[in-house]
């Protein structure tokens, strides 16, 4: 899991988003071609929203935590990337607030997510 715009955000955090992912795809890409890794395939799932951001634990351990639905939704879309054989989902969250040509991505229709009543929005952009 990476988090972006917590603690602090620079205004582009979704646009942050999905350049790291494309970027780790493209990654794992060139490993895989020089043969530095066995042939591996990722999925990334993107979602935007707010969250219970911060330290916690002792002082002889603190973990930074992340928690909240827009966690747990981002882990759903990510395990979309099976049914739909692809690497890259984001929800229509992300997808409005990069400002992109939505020809860039194809749109994957309202998809029913467990633990949600009503389907997402879900873009296809790898």
């Amino acid at each position: 899991m990476a988090v972006f715009g917590a603690p602090l955000s620079d205004g582009d955090d979704c646009l942050n988003r999905v350049s790291a992912a494309r970027e780790i795809l493209l990654r794992v890409e060139e490993e895989v071609a020089l043969g530095h890794v066995l042939p591996t395939t990722v999925g990334i799932g993107l979602h935007a929203g707010e969250a219970v951001t911060g330290s916690i634990g002792s002082s002889l351990r603190k973990e930074y935590m992340v928690i909240g639905d827009v966690v747990n939704l981002a882990s759903r879309i990510e395990k979309l990337n099976k049914q739909f054989r692809s690497r890259l989902l984001v929800s229509e969250n992300v997808w409005q607030s990069l400002g992109e040509n939505p020809t860039e991505a194809i749109p994957m229709g309202n998809v029913q997510v467990t633990g949600r009543e009503n389907g997402i929005g879900i873009y296809q952009l790898a």
